[in-house]
């Protein structure tokens, strides 16, 4: 069989990305002769190069000053449309010479042109589509979310149905009425992610890798309380928390956790809905996916959406008040774990003549 090729096209500000393409890499390599390569910005660059021959792109960064707003945005932002330019032919560039039979597309919207016009095939992963769909389906979307909905969202959701020939869009329940093109599967996590069938005695903080409105996050009235931070430093926190930094192997301190905290990534979200422990999700200030990913943990009974980061510790209380019954709905779920596999599978199907979403 000949080697397929592979370029993983991927903008990572926060870890999440990384995470779930580090699952699905080492799941290509498995299913048969493969070469795959990568070109990154972000955290998945730092990261992903440890592993795999990365190519550096030029930085786009969310915001500088640690907040997500339309206004935070565009001032970080002010060099974006060279930046785009360059990033756009330098992948054209790549493209030409690596010729890969399957160019895949997290969170990059400078490989889609360049892919389209060589007539390249061109997959996606994202969920758009399910974050679009379940704000116009379900409504209640608060007004200081609604610019990212209409600008971000919105705008990545037409992209995503003009540009690629398969979406591969990860989902915590199937919704129906997508357009075809968007083959739904299972959420990525870590393959090391296990349900937990006793709850430990620990609060379990993760924070997502960019770093975005972490300084807010205020865990000071969990006094009592044994508190392990992973990802990023926080301040407001008590004198005995443990802070452990940022690691890409997390299950260690997951085993011990009795309630998690994390913020509203939606990888997050699905490792702490695959553990099976009541969690406290704080959604990013105006983030309008956050948003969504709060609120399906709300709607599955497994914890709280807490709105406001210096009310965290409120949110937790909260839970253990009434564990049990939080305990007991965490533990009804059934998350699949395999989306990487499922993912890995429709990549390779389709780089070897199957047709999309096949």
């Amino acid at each position: 069989m000949r080697r397929r090729r592979f370029l993983f096209c991927i903008v990572g500000v926060g870890a999440g990305n990384t995470t779930r393409n580090l699952a699905i890499l080492r799941e290509l390599d498995s299913l048969g002769p493969c070469e795959i390569r990568v070109a990154a910005q972000g955290r998945a660059r730092e990261l992903l190069d440890r592993h795999y021959h990365t190519i550096p792109l030029r930085e786009v960064s969310y915001t500088k000053s640690g907040d997500f707003s339309l206004f935070s945005i565009v001032r970080s932002n002010l060099g974006f449309p060279l930046r785009f330019w360059q990033n756009m032919q330098q992948l054209r560039a790549i493209m030409i010479n690596y010729a890969p039979d399957v160019v895949v597309a997290d969170s990059d919207f400078y490989c889609l042109r360049p892919a389209k016009k060589l007539g390249l095939k061109l997959a996606s992963i994202n969920n758009s589509a399910a974050v679009v769909e379940t704000i116009a389906r379900e409504g209640g979307l608060p007004r200081q979310c609604r610019a990212s909905y209409r600008f971000v969202e919105k705008t990545d959701y037409w992209l995503q149905r003009r540009y690629p020939g398969m979406v591969l869009c990860p989902v915590l329940q199937e919704m129906e009425g997508l357009p075809e093109k968007f083959v739904q599967i299972p959420p990525m996590v870590r393959p090391e992610i296990e349900p937990l069938t006793e709850p430990g005695n620990e609060v379990v903080v993760l924070t997502g890798g960019s770093g975005i409105d972490t300084s807010r996050i205020d865990l000071t009235g969990l006094e009592g309380q044994y508190i392990t931070v992973l990802g990023a430093h926080l301040e407001h926190v008590p004198s005995h928390a443990k802070q452990a930094g940022f690691s890409l192997s997390v299950m260690e301190h997951f085993r011990r956790a009795k309630v998690l905290v994390v913020q509203g990534g939606f990888s997050s979200v699905s490792e702490a809905l695959a553990l099976r422990v009541p969690t406290v999700v704080i959604p990013i200030a105006n983030h309008a996916e956050q948003w969504v990913n709060g609120w399906w943990v709300e709607r599955l009974g497994a914890g709280l959406s807490c709105p406001d980061p210096a009310r965290v510790s409120d949110y937790v209380k909260e839970i253990l008040k009434d564990y049990d019954r939080y305990w007991k709905a965490a533990q009804s779920l059934s998350i699949p774990r395999d989306g990487h596999r499922v993912a890995a599978r429709q990549l390779w199907e389709w780089a070897n003549g199957g047709a999309s979403g096949q």
